[in-house]
């Protein structure tokens, strides 16, 4: 006889199917609290978003985690300082900024004072949570830096203004 789990009823397989979830959704919870504070930590040295090379260890006797956890945890925080720059043109500072995680953390985006200027209450970007998953253009959902550069600003007075540069330009010559 196998040790192999063999459900009785159907009741049963979902039970333990709700109980998975719940288990992974409570670890990718605190895998977030993890990346948030090596955001942080990122922010004070920011040679940690190069490499963590001689961090590993005390960061995982620090948090109580493994080399292998912490290892990941570094990959995909320097992955969100990446794309968190590609979409807004800057660093991320994790005090101002927010990522902001979906319902059951598989996936985040970003909060940052530009897209809040430019009308978006929610956040933007749609990327997987999973370090193993490749982030795709659609997880951009189109922005990029040059995305929050016109927006914040009225057109019509941005265009009044570059015409009242082009005519004293020609007033010169």
């Amino acid at each position: 006889m196998s040790n192999a789990w063999q459900p009785k009823n159907w009741e049963e397989v979902c039970k333990r199917n709700a109980g998975r979830r719940k288990l992974h959704m409570r670890k990718r919870k605190e895998q977030a609290d993890r990346i948030v504070r090596l955001l942080v930590a990122m922010e004070v040295a920011p040679e940690l978003r190069e490499s963590a090379y001689g961090w590993l260890r005390i960061t995982a006797e620090t948090m109580k985690k493994s080399r292998a956890t912490v290892s990941r945890d570094f990959a995909l925080a320097r992955r969100i300082y990446a794309q968190f720059a590609r979409m807004f043109g800057r660093t991320l500072e994790p005090r101002i900024d927010q990522i902001k995680w979906s319902w059951d953390c598989s996936h985040y985006g970003f909060r940052a004072r530009e897209s809040v200027q430019s009308g978006h209450k929610k956040p933007v970007g749609h990327f997987p949570f999973d370090t193993r998953a490749g982030v795709t253009e659609e997880a951009y959902c189109g922005f990029s830096a040059a995305s929050w550069q016109l927006r914040g600003l009225n057109r019509g007075s941005a265009s009044t203004s570059i015409l009242a540069a082009l005519r004293s330009l020609t007033r010169l010559r």
